[in-house]
């Protein structure tokens, strides 16, 4: 009897493992360079952020490098270091000795990546689209995407909006895109690109602004893709940086017989 329970165990155990969906966990979070709304440094905070609730990629945005600002530190490398991902840096402006943009980590090798300059016919502060290709598998890339945009220039923010879904909308890959778009979600530019997009927090009410009330960061994957969304969720983690991180679960779905 015990024989035929123990098959019985291992057979069921085989097949759950076998039919389960592999699932992918990301991560939003702009850091403010690095520091609490009363300017202290945060990073070593943020890196043990990241290891309690271990995403597999990350999408970081005000990230400095070797800065005055920021006493020379090289924060990306800081905290590839404390979570043991692979860093990828995107310099969008020179800024105070150093460099200051956006950052990608990865639990997943990283074999190909993208920097594109963003639409800035107002002038602003130049931002950049951030793309990494992930291997997760032999079988399985995505492009993950990365973007930090425009909040003094309306117009601005509209062309690279337009700019990063004219870009993404026909990958290979599935895609997902993260990032501060400084805009809430009733913004008519961000409503049409929901025609495409699938908003990860489009049925949350949280705020991704620390104390504003204003959801201005996401992440979006394409819906013809093969990603369905599991889960979502705001981190109530306000002393690390103006903004909150937002996590989100993806499985990939069952190939269609």
């Amino acid at each position: 009897m015990r024989i035929c329970l123990l098959i019985v165990v291992l057979v069921c155990g085989f097949f759950l493992k076998t039919t389960a969906q592999p699932t992918i966990t990301v991560l939003t979070f702009n850091i403010h360079h690095g520091a609490n709304s009363q300017e202290h440094n945060s990073i070593v905070q943020i890196g043990r952020l990241i290891r309690e609730y271990k995403p597999d990629i990350i999408a970081l945005q005000e990230v400095d490098s070797v800065t005055t600002r920021s006493r020379g530190q090289d924060h990306l490398g800081q905290l590839s270091r404390l979570t043991s991902m692979y860093p990828l840096y995107g310099s969008a402006i020179d800024f105070q000795g150093g460099k200051y943009g956006t950052a990608i980590l990865s639990k997943y090798p990283i074999i190909a990546n993208q920097k594109m300059m963003l639409p800035n016919p107002d002038k602003t502060e130049q931002r950049i689209l951030q793309c990494a290709y992930v291997e997760l598998s032999e079988k399985t890339t995505i492009r993950f995407c990365n973007s930090h945009l425009d909040h003094q220039s309306p117009l601005n923010r509209s062309l690279q909006l337009a700019f990063i879904d004219k870009t993404l909308e026909n990958s290979i890959q599935p895609v997902i895109w993260c990032g501060d778009l400084n805009t809430d979600p009733d913004d008519p530019e961000i409503e049409k690109l929901l025609d495409r997009w699938s908003d990860a927090g489009r049925d949350s009410h949280t705020s991704t602004l620390v104390g504003t009330g204003a959801r201005i960061d996401y992440i979006l994957s394409l819906k013809q893709s093969d990603l369905e969304l599991v889960r979502y969720r705001v981190l109530d983690v306000p002393k690390l940086s103006d903004h909150l991180p937002v996590l989100a679960t993806y499985r990939f779905r069952k190939p269609k017989k």
